[in-house]
C-alpha cells in the first residue's frame, strides 16, 4: 500500500491542471453571463439562464459566509474544542516533570523525577516512589548523587564523566530545571495558607 504524501504526484499534477482549466473556464463562463445582455442570449436560444441579479448577489452572500465562518464559526469551534478553564490539563500534561520535594538532613533536595504525578486529578503526588509516605519506613533514604535527565544521553556530562559532580559540589551549582508546583505558586500570589 502506498504511502500518503503531500508531495506532488504525476495524477495530482493533472488533476490539479484540469481542476485549473476548470475554474478559469467556469470564471470566463460567469463572466460572460454576468455582462453580456440577456437579449443575446435570447437570440441564441439560451432562454433559461438565471436573473442577471444573481451575478451580484452569489458572491455578495460567498463574502457574507467566509466572513461568519472566519469571525464566528471558526473560532468558536476552536473554544469548543479546548478544555475548561478549571481543568488540569490548562496547566499539566503528559510532558510535564514534576520533581521530588523530599529534603534531607543536609537541607539538600532530592530533586527525583515523580512518575505520573497527576494520577488524583489536581493533587499532584509530592515526592518520587522512593521518598512517599508509603515507602519511607520500608527503605533507607539515600541521596541520589548524580540524578541526571539529559534529553540526549551522548551529550550529558555526568555520564560521560562521573567525576564531573563533584567538581560541581565545590561550587554553587544551579538547581535542576523543575516546573513550579502550582500549590506554592497559589500561596504566594493569594497568600492563603495551607
Amino acid at each position: 500500500m502506498p504511502e500518503h504524501t503531500p508531495a506532488p504526484t504525476p495524477g495530482r499534477a493533472i488533476y490539479g491542471f484540469v481542476l485549473y482549466l476548470l475554474f478559469k473556464t467556469l470564471f470566463l463562463l460567469y463572466i460572460l453571463w454576468a455582462y453580456i445582455p440577456t437579449a443575446w442570449f435570447e437570440l441564441v436560444g439560451l432562454t433559461y439562464l438565471p436573473d442577471k441579479y444573481f451575478a451580484l448577489f452569489l458572491p455578495k452572500v460567498t463574502l457574507v459566509a467566509v466572513t461568519l465562518f472566519a469571525f464566528i464559526i471558526y473560532p468558536s469551534l476552536a473554544l469548543s474544542m479546548m478544555p475548561d478553564v478549571d481543568d488540569r490539563a490548562t496547566v499539566a500534561d503528559s510532558n510535564t516533570i514534576v520533581r521530588c520535594e523530599y529534603s534531607f538532613p543536609d537541607d539538600q533536595c532530592c530533586h527525583q523525577r515523580v512518575e505520573d504525578p497527576f494520577e488524583a486529578g489536581w493533587y499532584a503526588k509530592r515526592h518520587c516512589a522512593k521518598h512517599s509516605s508509603r515507602h519511607i519506613e520500608t527503605q533507607r533514604t539515600v541521596r541520589i548523587a548524580n540524578f541526571c535527565d539529559c534529553p540526549y544521553e551522548g551529550q550529558c556530562l555526568l555520564r560521560k564523566d562521573p567525576e564531573y559532580l563533584p567538581t560541581l559540589r565545590s561550587k554553587d551549582p544551579i538547581p535542576a530545571v523543575r516546573d513550579l508546583n502550582l500549590s506554592q505558586v497559589s500561596r504566594v500570589l493569594y497568600r492563603r495558607c495551607r
